[in-house]
C-alpha cells in the first residue's frame, strides 16, 4: 500500500527542525502536526535568540533612543565584536569574500575601505548577497596610527563590521527592544546602565562627557551665525565648532580647547562677579586665529548610520 507521502519527504520530527525546507503545502499535508511542527521550530529559534544574547557583554551592545515626538522607544544593536560571540551558536559561514576597496580623499590620511560578502545560515538555511563593511581612517581607534599601521588596521576592521553586518542579518540583531535585553540577562551581573549609547542620547561629545571638561568655559560663538560652539573630539584633542559647521563650509572656523581656555573672554564669571557688573570682556573672538573646519567625509556618510 503507498503512502500519502513521497519516500525521501521529511518526516514531522525533521520538520521540527528550522533548516529543513518545508511550504505551506507540506505543513498542510501534515493536517494535527503541522501546529505543532510550527510550535516546535519557533521554540528552537527562540531560545537560540535568548542563548546568544545571553553570551554577549552590556559592552557588546548601543543603545539608540528614537525622537520623543516619534515615541522615544529605546533600541539595541549588537556590535561587530558581540557578532563574535553568537556567529558559531548559529552556525554562520562568511563566503565570497571580496578584495577590500580603498576609497581616497584628497586627505593621504583620509581613506576609507569596504569590502563584500556573502552570508549562509546552517541552521535556518537563510543567505545574504553582497553585504557591505567598511570603516574609515578617521575614526577612533586609528588615533597615534600612520602609514602601514594605520591602513593595516582600517582593512582589519572593515573586514570585521562585514561579519558582524553579515551575523546581524542572518541572526536578526540589529535592532533588539530593550526590555528583551534586560529580561534575557535578568538574574545576571549584566546591566543595560552599562550599555554604549548612541543616536539620541543627546550628541556624541555629550555621551562621552565632553561637557564636563569645559564646564568651567564660555563657548565662543560662531563668526558667522552667532551660535554658541559646541566642544568636540578630534584625533588632535577636543575642540569647538559650530553645531551647523557643515552648512558653513569651508568658511567655518574651529577653536581648540586648550586655546580657547587661555583666553580671558572664554572664562565663566563667578557668583561674586555677575554679568551686570563684570569687567570681563566677552567680545567676539578674532576670525583669523581658528583653523578652518575640515570637509572630510564621516564613517556615518560613506557607510551609513548604525541601527
Amino acid at each position: 500500500m503507498s503512502d500519502d507521502h513521497d519516500d525521501d519527504a521529511p518526516t514531522a520530527l525533521a520538520l521540527r527542525r528550522p533548516d529543513i525546507p518545508t511550504d505551506l503545502n507540506e505543513l498542510a499535508a501534515r493536517k494535527s502536526e503541522a501546529i505543532e511542527i510550527i510550535d516546535a521550530r519557533a521554540a528552537v529559534l527562540a531560545t537560540l535568540r535568548k542563548a546568544a544574547i545571553r553570551a554577549t557583554a552590556p559592552e557588546d551592545w548601543i543603545l539608540f533612543k528614537a525622537p520623543d515626538e516619534h515615541g522615544g522607544q529605546i533600541v539595541a544593536y549588537l556590535q561587530d565584536c558581540g557578532a563574535d560571540r553568537v556567529r558559531d551558536l548559529y552556525g554562520i559561514e562568511i563566503e565570497n569574500v571580496s578584495t577590500p576597496e580603498k576609497i581616497a580623499t584628497t586627505d593621504p590620511k583620509v581613506f576609507h575601505y569596504i569590502v563584500r560578502a556573502d552570508g549562509f545560515c546552517k541552521l535556518t538555511r537563510q543567505r545574504v548577497e553582497a553585504i557591505e563593511g567598511g570603516r574609515s581612517s578617521t575614526e577612533d581607534f586609528c588615533r597615534e596610527k600612520t602609514g602601514v599601521d594605520l591602513e593595516l588596521a582600517v582593512r582589519k576592521a572593515a573586514r570585521a563590521n562585514l561579519d558582524g553586518g553579515i551575523t546581524r542579518e542572518l541572526a536578526g540583531l540589529k535592532s533588539v527592544p530593550l526590555d528583551e535585553l534586560r529580561a534575557v540577562w535578568d538574574g545576571t551581573s549584566k546591566k543595560i546602565e552599562n550599555c554604549r549609547k548612541g543616536r539620541g542620547f543627546g550628541t556624541g561629545d555629550e555621551r562621552r562627557g565632553a561637557e564636563a571638561i569645559d564646564a568651567d568655559l564660555v563657548p565662543p560663538k560662531c563668526h558667522l551665525c552667532r551660535k554658541d560652539m559646541q566642544l568636540r573630539r578630534g584625533s588632535k584633542g577636543p575642540f569647538y565648532s559650530c553645531p551647523d559647521y557643515k552648512d558653513h563650509g569651508r568658511e567655518g572656523r574651529t577653536w581648540d580647547l586648550d586655546k580657547w581656555r587661555a583666553r580671558p573672554e572664554s572664562k565663566r564669571p563667578t557668583t561674586a562677579e555677575t554679568p551686570e557688573n563684570s569687567t570681563t570682556n566677552h567680545a567676539t573672538p578674532p576670525t583669523t586665529a581658528p583653523s578652518k573646519v575640515a570637509t572630510e567625509l564621516s564613517a556615518d556618510d560613506v557607510f551609513g548610520s548604525k541601527g
